[in-house]
């Protein structure tokens, strides 16, 4: 069975086995069977394992997996750590498909043998691991809970994969307030089998996902993860909150999960090789995820920026620059059909300032013929809450102006305001309309669009060489420096292993004797430096291996026998393979 399907199996199940099923409520175990019932899975689907208990929750209880008479496609495990490897062992007798481990104690706390050992089990059993040390799962698409969350996320097309399993908890409530709907929500915690870009494969491939978030500690195989992620973001937009920036954050990482958080330069270039959008925030994660899950990518660079108050169109503008979004300078015939939807003070300059006596007209007949000019390309509407017009009223004028314009060009808003402001902009959300609380986040939000956009269009102009790696070369190498009892390659050895892994090298041209060495100088030109070609001298420069600055044949005739001399008599018996001839680069000015 191949990756996906197994993740199929894991997210998607069609019977589900809790081993570590518990009477008592407050635990684990009762409550990831409870969520499992409450999110309306099929009952007789649903197989409580507890050697000890006959019922619970009103389901008959098995003695262990082995004696479920149905097959199994995915176990929860909540049992204590010790118990875990031979829990795994009856699953493989059983042949379940997938394993969810929310019990913790192992990598997170130094016990990496003891994590392994559930691979190898799991791999000799042919079955994948999700976890250990997570909080669960929650499937939208089959109403799947196998988790500790507060209730099942709301229905929607974003799959958010998370290494924080208290943050996934938190985020069911949070993502409900905001009326932002999740596909799925996976905590992956050590990461011991599945890890996130086995689920982003599987999430680019999900006809019920739209975007993939994710909050990452660390990427285990970065390789791995730049193929998976360039494929993937070529269908559907990545957004990553890594973790990991500041030198504190790298220790409290590695108590959390076990991962090595890795150079943040390294991360920011993965995602930029891969068209991975990183945010900055929490609220980025989210608050792009709404844009990309319900926007088209708009076809052209032009923004409009239509408001009532000239102080959150500013901001709105300065932040623009900061996101990469460019304002377009309103050409004379649209500014007039502007001047039609404000008093006579008012602004059409972008931002287009309907002044603080926009009604809803006003605005519905701005955001129309932005939308219906061919040379605007988006549309950020912002709303300050005045006595002149309710938010409501504002939201139906932003409907009715799409819905008129029939245009596909991406349109966020923002209500800045009280509760009558939130409200709306939940009813615009659950209406495909991104909205935000704040300029700033409206104009993040469309920035993300554009920052995808520019991504792919990255991606489609790069067309990456195809490296070929000689593997059984470079094990020669270094199997030659071993075998003469050496710990460093010498500068031709590191040149050569380079080029087995299709790396370009300088070249270094090496000569045997004086004459080749003139004859190499009278080339390159001068000045030159000379450097010593020996597996037993590392440090050349003590033996006298390396002459800068040599401006002559002559120079050049005596410095070269002046070498052989000194490194004669300072290591004895080193086997010269001769000695590099290279040009002397100019000096450089301090600055």
């Amino acid at each position: 069975m191949s990756l996906n399907n197994h993740i199929f199996r894991l997210l998607r199940p069609n019977t589900i086995a809790v081993i570590g099923a518990a009477r008592e409520p407050t635990k684990i175990g009762h409550q990831v069977l409870r969520n499992i019932l409450e999110a309306g899975f099929p009952r007789d689907k649903v197989f409580p394992v507890n050697p000890k208990a006959q019922e619970i929750l009103g389901l008959r209880c098995y003695p262990s997996v082995k004696d479920v008479p149905e097959e199994i496609d995915l176990v929860i495990v909540t049992v204590p750590a010790k118990i875990v490897p031979q829990v795994l062992r009856d699953c493989a007798e059983k042949r379940v498909k997938a394993v969810a481990i929310i019990t913790s104690g192992f990598k997170e706390v130094g016990n990496v043998e003891a994590e392994l050992e559930l691979v190898k089990i799991a791999k000799e059993g042919g079955f994948r691991i999700l976890g250990p040390n997570i909080v669960g799962l929650c499937d939208t698409v089959k109403g799947v809970n196998a988790s500790f969350c507060q209730g099942l996320p709301l229905p929607g097309d974003v799959a958010f994969i998370t290494q924080s399993g208290a943050l996934a908890i938190a985020l069911v409530g949070w993502t409900k307030l905001k009326s932002i709907g999740l596909s799925d929500l996976v905590s992956i915690g050590n990461k011991a089998d599945i890890d996130e870009t086995d689920l982003i494969e599987f999430f680019g491939t999900d006809d019920s996902t739209k975007v993939i978030i994710a909050y990452l500690e660390g990427i285990d195989n970065g390789r791995k993860f730049i193929e998976v992620a360039r494929k993937v973001s070529f269908k559907k937009p990545i957004i990553v909150l890594k973790a990991g920036k500041a030198e504190r954050t790298v220790s409290a990482i590695k108590s959390h999960t076990g991962s090595l958080a890795g150079s943040d330069i390294a991360y920011d270039a993965a995602f930029k090789q891969t068209g991975v959008l990183r945010a900055r925030t929490f609220l980025d994660l989210f608050d792009w995820a709404i844009a990309l899950s319900k926007l088209p990518i708009p076809e052209g660079d032009n923004v409009v920026i239509i408001t009532n108050g000239g102080g959150a169109g500013v901001v709105a503008t300065d932040f623009s620059e900061e996101c990469g979004l460019k304002l377009m300078d309103i050409p004379p015939d649209l500014a007039e059909k502007f001047r039609k939807c404000m008093p006579p003070f008012g602004s059409v300059l972008n931002p287009i300032d309907l002044t603080g006596m926009a009604n809803e007209e006003w605005y519905k007949n701005a955001i129309l013929e932005a939308l219906k000019d061919p040379r605007v390309s988006s549309v950020i509407v912002l709303y300050c809450h005045t006595a002149v017009t309710d938010p409501r009223k504002i939201g139906d004028a932003v409907l009715q102006a799409i819905k008129e314009a029939n245009s596909n060009k991406p349109v966020v808003v923002s209500l800045i305001g009280g509760i009558e402001c939130a409200e709306e902009c939940t009813r615009l959300i659950e209406n495909g309309v991104p909205c935000y609380e704040s300029p700033e986040k409206a104009v993040s939000a469309l920035g993300a669009l554009y920052a995808y956009k520019r991504g792919i269009e990255r991606l489609r102009s790069r067309t990456l060489p195809k490296i070929v790696v000689n593997k059984d070369r470079a094990r020669k190498i270094i199997a030659r420096a071993l075998d003469e009892g050496r710990t460093a390659l010498t500068p031709k050895e590191a040149a050569e292993l380079a080029k087995a892994y299709g790396i370009p090298v300088l070249e270094k041209p090496l000569t045997h004797n004086v004459e080749e060495a003139i004859k190499i100088a009278g080339r390159i030109g001068y000045p030159v430096a000379l450097e010593i070609e020996s597996p037993q001298i590392i440090h050349k420069t003590e033996v006298g291996g390396i002459v800068l600055n040599i401006n002559s044949r002559e120079e050049l005739e005596r410095e070269y026998q002046r070498m052989l001399e000194n490194i004669k008599s300072k290591v004895p018996g080193a086997k010269i393979e001769g000695i590099i001839v290279r040009k002397m680069a100019e000096k450089g000015r301090e600055v």
